[in-house]
């Protein structure tokens, strides 16, 4: 659990320092989504836009191969989600609205 933290940790941190390297205007309100296997079966998406302010409140999904939504969450007042991981592949779609949305796979645990 220590050793998840950490890397956690490391994670958020390199994204803040890119975030502070490029935030610019013309990337002002740029969504940005980590994914991270938390190595018990569980997945934790966390989501913040380029200003800074964390993702709370949107709408997070979880489709299928074919872009079915399997699940529908919400992201908590921190801009993160924890969630049971799927058995089938499956793509993590963070919807900031238009313009502001970001996709990515998710990764399969065993």
């Amino acid at each position: 659990m220590i050793e998840f933290k950490k890397k956690k940790a490391l994670i958020s941190a390199v994204v803040a320092i890119f975030l502070a390297l490029t935030v610019s205007a013309a990337f002002a309100h740029t969504l940005y989504m980590n994914i991270l296997d938390n190595e018990d079966g569980t997945i934790t998406v966390e989501g913040m836009f380029s200003t800074g302010s964390e993702a709370a409140g949107l709408p997070l999904y979880l489709e299928n191969e074919k872009g079915d939504v399997i699940q529908k969450l919400k992201m908590d007042e921190q801009g993160e989600v924890t969630f049971k991981a799927p058995i089938i592949p499956y793509t993590v779609f963070l919807d900031g609205g238009p313009g502001h949305t970001v996709r990515q796979k998710g990764p399969l645990t065993p």
